[in-house]
């Protein structure tokens, strides 16, 4: 349409060689007031070029139950269904198991048998992942990206008595959980400042928590002093407990307030990563004069995850004041062992140029980090690591190779392509006590590694390469040491297809 065409079509310079206009040909405002603009269609301009730019979008949702029924004492006839009985009916047949089990035992279509003993399980996954890239102009793409999973499996133990009546043992519920995360605002804090805020924000989630338990203000919002945190904590919500430190440190570590910080363990809404690829410095003629591409490149992912979760079996719906035996803390309504939350700039940036004489330099800069909350002792895993890779290429147009045979000699002329890449990269992984505001490096090392292959054909089905490669480590920790490895080699490949 045209209208689209003339918003998404760059407008010409103004050292154009239209005509200009005659003076006799020039309008004069004898109004003395500049021309009124029209913000409604610059508005509404920008808003259509802005989705005009999204070049393709995708959205894609999936879920799969389960049940699993044992004991079930009929054979299916037709479509599932128990000709004589109708078990284990129409509704399970079509997908609907809401009290399949209670059903199954009113209508006696399960085993009474009182050594029975296998579990009823049932077994949910929801999946969600979206997509969208994004081209604002030429030579830049952007694609963004978002994911979240939900797995969730319920069990329990079922058993007829000598009367018949059924009871019901240990019944349990867990799963794991993944969603696309955003900690782009603390990615270059230091380790040792965000966690001294997790601490920090302990008093604060503290009483955001209570303050959403009505028992606790029923029972006159009671406060004890916690001596881990050094200070007045509400009951049930001291510095060590597992929903305080959940979200204190989903707070410090995404860089987030802990008055603001979303008090959800399952979150909804998948947050978006990138990736950024620009090619268009070539359009620039002292640029193009130089290099035959440009190529940047950035990217961002984040994770968070909830692995091994639990409902825990001390958690009473009905008394949300219930405490731990012997402490201040209250029984959650979870129980898992650890939280994880990582993020990847791979690379952080990224530049890829060939010369018009065909030398290739690259130089990436990585940065990771991987922070993990552990319930069981209460501590703080904290692993980051950046690489720097310096990398150059060449290649030998027209290489020939003189090669004697039996018959005399053969000459071959291909490309031989070289490349030598230069890394340098820090680990460090840092053990932090949150009960004894401890922390103290336990592994971690700075590595040194020089890589150079050169690719020859010799034709389109034999290849050979050279590589050779050096290795250097430098650990951070004294119970380990310096380590220096070198490898070198040749390598044919022959392929029997062409």
């Amino acid at each position: 349409m045209p209208y689209f065409k003339e918003i998404t079509t760059p407008k010409r310079s103004s050292r154009s060689n239209a005509r200009q206009p005659k003076k006799e040909e020039v309008a004069v405002d004898t109004t003395g007031s500049e021309p009124k603009k029209n913000y409604a269609k610059i508005i509404g301009d920008n808003v259509v070029r802005v989705l005009l730019s999204v070049k393709k979008a995708s959205f894609t949702l999936s879920q799969s139950s389960g049940i699993s029924l044992p004991g079930y004492v009929y054979e299916p006839d037709y479509l599932g269904i128990n000709a004589m009985t109708g078990a284990p009916g129409w509704g399970f047949v079509f997908g609907k198991g809401d009290n399949i089990l209670e059903n199954s035992i009113a209508n006696n279509w399960i085993t009474t048998d009182t050594t029975f003993n296998q579990a009823y399980s049932e077994r949910f996954n929801e999946t969600y992942n979206y997509k969208i890239v994004i081209e604002p102009f030429q030579d830049l793409k952007i694609d963004i990206s978002g994911n979240r999973s939900y797995v969730e499996n319920f069990s329990q133990y079922f058993r007829a008595d000598a009367s018949g009546v059924f009871n019901y043992y240990t019944p349990t519920n867990g799963g794991n959980f993944n969603i696309s995360h955003l900690m782009v605002s603390t990615s270059f804090k230091n380790g040792d400042l965000l966690f001294e805020n997790m601490l920090d924000y302990r008093q604060d989630i503290a009483m955001r928590l209570a303050n959403e338990n009505q028992t606790w203000n029923d029972i006159g919002s009671p406060m004890v002093y916690d001596s881990i945190g050094n200070g007045m904590f509400p009951l049930g919500y001291g510095a060590s407990s597992q929903e305080v430190l959940i979200y204190s440190f989903l707070a410090a570590y995404s860089g987030q307030d802990a008055n603001n910080v979303e008090l959800s363990l399952f979150k909804k809404i998948a947050m978006p990563n990138w990736s950024i690829n620009f090619t268009g410095l070539t359009k620039i003629a002292a640029l193009k004069k130089i290099f035959k591409t440009i190529n940047i490149t950035h990217s961002y992912r984040s994770n968070y995850s909830v692995s091994s979760w639990t409902t825990n079996l001390n958690y009473n719906e009905d008394n949300q004041m219930l405490l731990y035996e012997g402490t201040n803390l209250r029984v959650p309504e979870y129980d898992m062992s650890q939280i994880v939350v990582s993020e990847q700039y791979s690379p952080l940036i990224g530049l890829k140029l060939t010369f018009n004489n065909s030398l290739s330099p690259t130089l990436d800069f990585k940065k990771s980090r991987t922070v993990t909350i552990s319930f069981i002792n209460n501590q703080l895993t904290e692993a980051e690591g950046q690489e720097i890779v310096i990398g150059c290429g060449y290649t030998f147009r027209d290489l020939g190779l003189v090669f004697s045979t039996g018959n005399g000699s053969s000459r071959n002329s291909n490309d031989l392509t070289m490349k030598l890449d230069l890394g340098f990269r820090k680990d460090k992984t840092i053990l932090r006590s949150i009960d004894e505001n401890y922390s103290q490096i336990s592994a971690g090392q700075n590595k040194v590694n020089i890589y150079l292959t050169a690719d020859y054909d010799f034709s389109n089905r034999l290849g050979m390469q050279a590589f050779f490669r050096h290795d250097m480590t430098d650990p951070f920790i004294a119970n380990s040491f310096k380590t220096s490895n070198t490898f070198a080699g040749i390598t044919l490949r022959f392929s029997l297809t062409q």
